[in-house]
């Protein structure tokens, strides 16, 4: 899915965190013991590799060497396609952008994580009508995918054996890129869902593959007895699916997978389990359709500065906090903007006192971990991301992620907390929309493109595929978003 001018289109997962439940075990689950936590996440997301990228040709021709018009801004033609990638065009990633992150992951992260959220988007963009997507090439590129996760975090020595646990928790989403025809999901079973079944295999626990060959949703228990992560297949609520009417109906599908989520949320709440949801798009129920769920597109421009004034009425009390769930929205591989990804710190710290599980009962949800930092509360996140504008002038160095920003250092976010994000907000709002917090608010949420966008935005930005002078680092970075 792309981002145009103007219009930021909910990419990456949405990461919904709605935390349920008291921590109790019924009569007849044992509970079983902790893995060593970390204390830390990796949330990934938009992947699309393009095994026929191109360095060195015209962004206009999507990094695919021919020419190719386009209805897309002006902004996203410009620029030339570099060794490592092609920011802020309509090219997907080269390979050697993909091999570059599964390098860095490996380097920096294995065994120094407790699970992973990847929220899909694992092939190309259809998008040129020369080289058309087949469904060949894209299951072809979700394998891919799917065993470098597995090389990169998996233990070769006890890949063999089927029952050994050799990798950590890895918790896939479906994109609407990863299938075919685009954004099209039939109710389940079928051969789309039995194919991403087969690939995803070994992420899905024993007892969740019906539930996936039946609606390509399921959830994992990342962390026994305590977290399960939930991956929503939110293409049954999408409005471009046109195989599906959404949930205005008992036999839809997407009923059918809110009952289902009910039914886990429930479990979970019995349990003692804690929750975290994962989606590819964005799910927003609203009452007038009485349940129906859309898939929304939001006009930063328009609606930003509406959303953060909205945050100044709200008073910083429980009660009416308990109304608001948190959702981040990841950056993507694919370079949107730059390539980036992020690492979750989440307390690891268990309740002292001995007893919460007998009392837990009277506990409201109110002191869940969305509420107050207790167990399980993401406490914040690293964004990483590589400068492409400096990594495509050296070809023959692997570039690697360094550090953006974190909540703690740049936000002054003691937790990711509902709280946290309202105070968040309202400092933005009580400051100003020209004040450096939001101007830094603005440089993170393009990937630190920001001012290289709007420099592409200028008149006097003369093309590079219609001038001779020599390629500098600025024909690497296109304008896309400016505010």
């Amino acid at each position: 899915m792309w981002i145009s001018a103007k219009l930021l289109y909910v990419i990456p997962i949405l990461f919904l965190l709605s935390l349920f439940g008291s921590p109790f075990f019924d009569s007849e689950t044992i509970p079983l013991p902790l893995p060593k936590l970390h204390g830390k996440f990796l949330h990934i997301t938009d992947f699309h590799p393009d095994p026929h990228y191109v360095s060195n040709v015209t962004a206009r021709s999507r990094c695919h060497e021919h020419f190719k018009s386009t209805k897309k801004p002006k902004h996203m033609k410009r620029g030339i396609s570099g060794p490592w990638g092609a920011p802020a065009t309509v090219c997907d990633s080269p390979m050697s952008l993909i091999d570059a992150t599964f390098e860095w992951l490996e380097k920096n992260w294995k065994n120094k994580l407790d699970f992973i959220v990847w929220t899909g988007d694992n092939a190309r963009h259809d998008n040129d009508d020369i080289i058309p997507r087949t469904p060949e090439e894209m299951f072809r590129l979700n394998r891919m995918i799917t065993e470098k996760f597995l090389e990169t975090f998996g233990d070769p020595q006890l890949r063999s054996r089927k029952k050994a646990p050799h990798f950590i928790p890895i918790v896939p989403s479906i994109g609407n890129n990863d299938i075919h025809p685009n954004n099209i999901v039939l109710p389940g079973p079928n051969d789309l869902l039995t194919t991403l079944h087969d690939i995803w295999y070994p992420f899905i626990p024993q007892k969740q593959h019906k539930t996936f060959l039946k609606g390509g949703y399921f959830y994992t228990e990342v962390i026994p007895g305590k977290l399960i992560v939930v991956s929503i297949n939110t293409l049954y609520f999408y409005k471009a699916n046109t195989a599906v009417n959404g949930c205005k109906a008992k036999d839809q599908p997407g009923t059918i997978h809110l009952r289902w989520l009910n039914d886990v949320l429930r479990m979970a709440n019995k349990r003692g389990l804690k929750v975290y949801l994962t989606e590819r798009e964005g799910l927003n129920i609203s009452q007038e359709d009485q349940g129906a769920v859309e898939t929304k597109v939001y006009n930063i421009d328009k609606y930003m500065n509406k959303l953060l004034k909205h945050y100044r009425k709200i008073p910083l009390t429980r009660e009416v906090e308990k109304e608001y769930a948190v959702i981040n929205i990841n950056p993507s591989v694919i370079p949107t903007f730059f390539p980036a990804l992020r690492i979750f710190d989440y307390n690891i710290t268990e309740l002292a006192n001995e007893d919460h599980e007998v009392n837990s009962t009277k506990k409201s949800k109110k002191d869940s971990p969305s509420q107050v930092n207790t167990f399980l509360t993401p406490l914040g996140y690293t964004q990483y991301f590589i400068n492409l504008t400096h990594a495509n002038l050296y070809p023959n160095i692997t570039p690697e992620y360094i550090i953006e920003y974190t909540t703690w250092n740049e936000y002054h976010m003691n937790d990711l907390t509902v709280p946290s994000w309202i105070q968040l907000a309202r400092r933005i709002v009580n400051r100003g929309f020209r004040s450096s917090l939001w101007k830094k608010f603005q440089e993170h949420l393009m990937v630190g493109t920001r001012s290289l966008i709007r420099q592409k935005n200028k008149r006097s930005y003369r093309n590079s595929d219609s001038d001779d002078r020599v390629k500098g680092p600025e024909d690497y970075i296109v304008s896309e978003l400016s505010f």
